[in-house]
């Protein structure tokens, strides 16, 4: 049995605005100013952008907004509260978080009317700038030598055996020159799987696995040290932890 820490985004999350709609029907009488907002090209580091989409109810009752679904954390809205009166105007406001989203996007709005029994749909696009987001942003910890990494201490929880885990570590040179590293395990434990030799080039970002299969259950926690040695020079170590098969006493 595999396990691997990882950041997951959930593409099943948009189908949940099916379910949201099913026998509601899309409303003719919302007459937008426009449908599409197209932002253009926006820089990631000026932050969020917003858009008020104004619509007027051309119908002869009373609409309520009851919801606008965007189904992404990067899109919210807000919109008027009250009923709008036959005649009357209301709005929609998308705002969207360009953080760590650069390159193109579309995303749809679904406003849902009068309780979800009616809805109609509104769109906005653009194009992200990204920028080069300073390295302690995701690689908080420094080693020495400008070898900065993801994390300090990996902490392997109490496994059966066979069982394996997997981390993904982020790990970056800061430096303007080429940087080769090398991993020293003190005491060198063999069943823990990391590369040998990277090499990265000036200002490199990238990720390494590091990985443990259990071979037996322990009942105390133990540790070792990964030392990197950078361009020959040995830097800070990462800890490298077990949880006894209790996962008690455990110590950072």
């Amino acid at each position: 049995m595999k396990k691997t820490i990882t950041s997951l985004l959930v593409s099943a999350i948009p189908f949940l605005g099916m379910t949201a709609q099913e026998g509601a029907t899309y409303s003719e009488t919302f007459q937008y100013d426009k449908r599409v907002h197209d932002f253009g090209t926006i820089d990631e580091k000026a932050g969020k952008v917003s858009h008020r989409f104004t619509f007027t109810n051309t119908g002869k009752e009373p609409v309520a907004i009851s919801e606008v679904n965007a189904w992404c954390g990067c899109t919210t809205a807000t919109y008027t509260k009250t009923p709008i009166a036959p005649g009357k105007q209301g709005y929609v406001t998308i705002t969207y978080n360009p953080y760590n989203r650069p390159g193109k996007f579309s995303k749809e709005a679904v406003v849902m009317l009068n309780g979800g029994t009616a809805y109609t749909r509104i769109w906005i696009k653009g194009d992200v700038k990204g920028y080069r987001h300073p390295v302690t942003e995701d690689h908080p910890y420094s080693f020495g030598e400008g070898l900065y990494m993801g994390f300090q201490t990996l902490p392997f929880a109490c496994l059966k055996p066979g069982e394996s885990y997997t981390f993904h570590q982020r790990i970056a040179n800061e430096t303007d020159k080429p940087m080769t590293i090398e991993f020293e395990r003190v005491p060198n434990n063999q069943i823990l799987t990391l590369p040998t030799r990277i090499t990265l080039q000036p200002h490199e970002r990238t990720t390494i696995d590091i990985s443990y299969t259990a071979v037996k259950t322990y009942r105390y926690n133990r540790y070792i040290w990964v030392y990197p040695i950078v361009n020959g020079k040995r830097v800070k170590p990462m800890r490298i932890n077990w949880f006894g098969n209790d996962g008690k006493n455990f110590t950072n």
